[in-house]
């Protein structure tokens, strides 16, 4: 006896996010009889239904979705049934070829926060509380298919109750594979810098309030790594990180217990507040209520985030202040996550440590974002972000595996494979050697997971990247720095454009190897997808040397170039004799040339900030935005001719006028000339990419203008989309 039905192939985000009971009540709904599993491709459910029953299955499916899943394909197929079912059931999952997507790690569903406080709740203050709704993924697991045994919570035995929970379709808890609770808990551990306990569980959080009150700093093991912790109110303490982290001015951020308590310390509109109250859990940038001199000195903003797990719920019902929350890493390198790094590593840094005893198998980052004109701009995509994974839909023809290596600054890989783009999270900046090792495992995780073997390999034009030559034995195709920029822009607004439209590019960052040779940054481009023009750029301007951290070097330049000695006297007043002559002959036989608007604010803020060496990136950025006076009708003129733009004009401003009217002139003066050298281009739509344009203010000028530009949100317009920008060129120019 046999009988005809389906099988429905889902393809997406459809693993580890609730799909399969989601599926389950939705067939007993209808009292459909069948299966569903989990395989390599996705999710499969066998429905043995006819026509019009289909039909209704397929008007339900996108209804009610869990709230983390998102179906990129759907594939029907006729078959027949020679075993007939008696009712539906949830199938174990299938071993198959490896293409599910890998989901990122979310923070806790509101679901979950309301039973870790309800005092009659199994799971009551417990800090590992995560439903199928919420909790770990990228963090724990090893490889697919997503069960609990191919986890870093395949050492733990689940209790006879949350068992009962994960085996019930019905319940949310339903193959929530990090599933535990305090009879079948995973562990916290207090300890010192040489690994001693000194308490465990709900003591060690007590302990740790303790601590924090008495002015220490503290490591915490959070999702996906340790972040150093003390409290936000202790100048002293904060004093004490920045000697110890070696970070003099670069802005902290915080972790408050609430919207309520980040209302008091920042200005919070209703987007910011809905996606701090997201199951991302970002660091938001917002603007602060007042200067705080020991979390983010001389600038009005704030990075603020709401605790994303149960752990830091623990924390605030001890500790009763917003506490800093910065990664726990040496200068420039990742993010630690393993014990035995920290307190190697570190062990100058902290005072004590919080530990647990489950293991993180992928390390990630806190994503960053800011709100423009009510709309999320991603700044920094990791935690909640990313891995991401796009289903291209058949749209390209290319058959192999390819890998975009991306930038050396802000890097993250792009892989292209059956159909579907794989982009990384958040890696780092590639010249420091521990960075350039997260990038390998990262990279050997997902080709092990999905069992690549790559036949192409995309990388930047630069001629010295040091891990592009770890590559040497693939075939290797360059694409220049700010195109790839422009790339990832048109990409994510590709659907307004219509057969290979071109777009007019302004693409302005720090740092990029130019096809002439020389560094670019201040880059204005006819572009689609396939091909470029460079129709503008700031006038080049030579270097004293490459070192980018000195700003004063970087000023000397530009009075040079322009001969504005005669108006520069109070500043060169400044550097001794001898080394202004030393630095002018470096400067005369030097070859060292660029375009770069990153480097030409910087010299700016050299002058009217009176700032040698720069602490942080976009400091002086920051700053600009700080003194910036909407309500000053005053801009300096950028001039341009045959497309070379000139910026004299603001040097010579700068040299005299105080840092109110300078940075609104500097900021007015860039508006004005996106639009004037736009409106020669009228026919064009203009992108927006690049570093520069992370500057809210000047974003904010060009919103009241009404003008319109299309700005890279859910990709970040800086460095760690150059691996997307790569790989989307590559594809479409080889796109039959």
């Amino acid at each position: 006896m046999s009988r005809f039905g389906y099988e429905i192939y889902i393809k997406g985000l459809v693993q580890g996010v609730g799909f399969r009971p989601f599926i389950y009540n939705l067939a007993r709904k209808f009292n459909f009889k069948g299966e569903v599993y989990n395989d390599g491709l996705g999710v499969v459910v066998k429905l043995q239904i006819n026509n019009k029953e289909l039909s209704k299955f397929k008007q339900e499916l996108p209804k009610k979705l869990p709230r983390l899943a998102r179906i990129d394909e759907i594939i029907i197929k006729e078959c027949e049934f020679t075993n007939l079912y008696t009712n539906f059931f949830i199938n174990s999952s299938q071993d198959t070829i490896k293409f599910s997507p890998i989901l990122s790690d979310f923070a806790l569903c509101d679901e979950c926060k309301r039973d870790f406080y309800k005092k009659n709740n199994k799971r009551h203050l417990y800090p590992f509380i995560n439903c199928t709704l919420c909790g770990p993924r990228f963090s724990i697991i090893k490889k697919l298919p997503y069960d609990r045994i191919n986890t870093a919570m395949s050492e733990f035995i689940m209790c006879d109750s949350c068992k009962k929970e994960y085996n019930n379709p019905e319940n949310r808890y339903f193959h929530a594979q990090p599933i535990s609770c305090s009879d079948c808990k995973i562990t916290s551990f207090l300890k010192d810098k040489n690994k001693n306990i000194l308490a465990k569980d709900d003591e060690a959080f007590k302990m740790l309030a303790k601590l924090l009150k008495e002015g220490k700093i503290i490591a915490i093991k959070s999702l996906g790594g340790f972040h150093l912790i003390c409290d936000s109110s202790n100048s002293k303490t904060i004093k004490e990180l920045r000697i110890r982290k070696n970070r003099p001015q670069k802005p902290f951020a915080l972790m408050c217990k609430n919207l309520n308590e980040a209302r008091k310390l920042a200005y919070i509109d209703e987007f910011e507040a809905n996606i701090l109250e997201s199951n991302l859990k970002p660091i938001v940038i917002l603007k602060s209520k007042i200067i705080f001199e020991d979390l983010a000195p001389n600038i009005d903003k704030i990075g603020i985030m709401l605790p994303y797990t149960g752990s830091h719920l623990l924390i605030f019902e001890y500790f009763d202040k917003p506490i800093v929350a910065t990664s726990a890493n040496l200068s420039s390198e990742s993010i630690i996550y393993k014990e035995d790094d920290l307190t190697s590593k570190m062990a100058g840094v902290f005072d004590y440590y919080l530990d647990y005893d489950r293991d993180i198998i992928n390390s990630s980052d806190d994503s960053i974002v800011q709100v423009v004109d009510g709309e999320v701009m991603f700044l920094r995509t990791s935690r909640g972000v990313a891995p991401y994974f796009l289903n291209t839909k058949n749209d390209f023809n290319f058959k192999n595996s390819i890998l975009a290596l991306g930038s050396e600054l802000k890097n993250e890989f792009a892989c292209f494979f059956n159909n579907q783009i794989l982009i990384s999270p958040y890696i780092g900046d590639m010249k420091s050697i521990q960075v350039q090792d997260r990038f390998f495992q990262f990279l050997n995780f997902f080709k092990q997971t999905y069992e690549l073997e790559f036949s192409k390999i995309i990388s930047d034009k630069h001629p010295n990247f040091y891990y592009v030559k770890e590559f040497k034995n693939f075939d290797n195709y360059k694409i220049q720095h700010h195109y790839s920029h422009f790339c990832a822009a048109y990409f994510e607004y590709k659907e307004f454009f219509k057969n290979d439209e071109k777009a007019l590019g302004f693409i302005f960052d720090g740092t990029g190897y130019g096809d002439d040779g020389k560094i670019w940054g201040g880059e204005i481009f006819i572009a689609n997808l396939k091909e470029y023009e460079r129709i503008g750029h700031f006038e080049n301007f030579t270097l004293i040397n490459s070192d980018i951290k000195n700003l004063q070097n970087l000023a000397l330049s530009i009075i040079w170039h322009y001969d504005l000695t005669h108006l520069a006297n109070s500043f060169l007043s400044k550097i001794p004799q001898i080394k202004l002559a030393n630095l002018r002959k470096i400067y005369s036989k030097s070859t060292l040339q660029t375009s770069s608007l990153g480097r030409i604010i910087d010299a700016f803020g050299a002058i009217i900030f009176d700032i040698e060496k720069i602490s942080y990136e976009a400091q002086i950025g920051l700053l600009l935005e700080k003194y910036y006076d909407e309500n000053l009708n005053f801009s300096y003129k950028f001039s341009y001719k045959n497309g070379i733009v000139n910026f004299k004009e603001a040097f010579k401003g700068a040299f005299k006028d105080d840092k109110i009217k300078a940075s609104t002139g500097f900021l007015n003066g860039l508006a004005n000339l996106i639009i004037e050298f736009s409106s020669d281009f009228r026919d064009f739509k203009v992108i927006l990419s690049g570093g520069v344009f992370q500057n809210k203010t000047l974003l904010e000028i060009l919103k009241a203008r009404k003008f319109h530009f299309l700005l890279p949100l859910k990709f970040p317009c800086n460095d760690s989309s150059i691996a997307l920008g790569q790989l989307i060129h590559f594809l479409e120019l080889n796109n039959d």
